[in-house]
């Protein structure tokens, strides 16, 4: 008999989608390997020179004045990938308060940031096999109609990005605490229950609109729900986080690029760039160092940027 998870969603299961055992984890006291740099790496890079030879009217003047963007990809695709939440985390802050970018320009930069950074991270996450895939018949529906409705229906605007996102990045930093403490002392299932599938679809919807408006959300709800509710494994929440997160900057981007105004290619070049190789890094980190302590150091972050936002909005405001 089908379960009711396959039964919503045409997918033939038993009773629930098998998730392969963490791969990147220490067992039976064996390691498995990873390896930072890959062959794509360097075809990337060449990739991306000849695209910025070839397509801007002064390339050597716009990686001297544009570098800088390169080591704020870096780390915003560290962090986002390690707890799933997305650089935008990093992007939006940094380039409204120390480059002075608009809002609305702002959330441009850390999507199209996010659909290399978070895609490069996804590749990293999928290459240990612990992503449950079967999920995706459940959750990209889900974000691609919030994506839809925030972008095309109630569009961002700089006074939504700036009401929303202190708060969401509170909520965000707040959960990967307590996500990371229950991850330290339980050892999560390694499969979702077949009960998951509609609260899932709803989550992703919500993660999807959250994202559209703000740039983070769909991976860290999508993960809290799976692990809070469910007990599911941390690194098939994370896994799976990334790659829907990864998707999701990519609809967005693309809607942005047609329907939008377009994205700032000439900033978005170069934190992308930052991105890919940033976010390769994200695994390896998870694996070599100790995963409270970057998760905490990544809560605290998205808690003062909270913080700092919703100050300023309201010190704006007031005057």
């Amino acid at each position: 008999m089908h379960s009711r998870f396959s039964g919503a969603f045409g997918h033939a299961n038993a009773e629930a989608v098998a998730v392969p055992a963490p791969s990147y984890e220490k067992s039976a006291g064996h390691q498995a390997r990873f390896r930072y740099w890959s062959p794509w790496l360097l075809l990337f890079a060449t990739v991306w020179l000849a695209g910025l030879f070839t397509l801007a009217q002064d390339p050597l003047g716009l990686i001297a004045h544009n570098w800088i963007y390169i080591p704020v990809g870096f780390g915003g695709a560290v962090l986002g990938n390690i707890s799933a939440v997305g650089g935008g985390i990093v992007f939006i802050p940094v380039m409204m308060l120390v480059f002075r970018l608009e809002p609305v320009v702002a959330l441009k930069v850390a999507i199209a940031s996010q659909s290399w950074g978070m895609t490069s991270g996804a590749v990293g996450w999928l290459q240990k096999k612990v992503v449950p895939l079967n999920a995706l018949r459940i959750t990209v529906p889900g974000l691609l109609i919030g994506s839809t409705i925030s972008s095309l229906v109630i569009h961002p605007s700089a006074l939504l990005v700036k009401l929303l996102f202190g708060s969401v990045s509170i909520v965000l930093g707040v959960l990967t605490i307590v996500l990371s403490r229950r991850a330290a002392h339980a050892a999560g299932r390694p499969d979702i229950p077949s009960e998951a599938a509609w609260p899932l679809f709803a989550i992703a919807i919500v993660g999807g609109m959250l994202t559209g408006w703000v740039a983070i959300g769909e991976g860290e709800v999508v993960a809290a729900l799976l692990m809070l509710a469910y007990g599911v494994d941390v690194a098939a929440c994370i896994g799976l986080g990334v790659v829907l997160l990864s998707i999701n900057s990519i609809f967005l981007a693309l809607i942005h690029q047609a329907l939008l105004g377009g994205i700032p290619w000439n900033i978005a070049a170069f934190t992308g760039f930052g991105c890919v190789f940033g976010a390769r890094l994200a695994p390896w980190l998870s694996r070599h160092t100790n995963p409270i302590a970057l998760k905490t150091i990544f809560a605290v972050i998205a808690i003062c940027d909270g913080v700092l936002f919703i100050v300023q909005y309201a010190l704006l405001h007031r005057a």
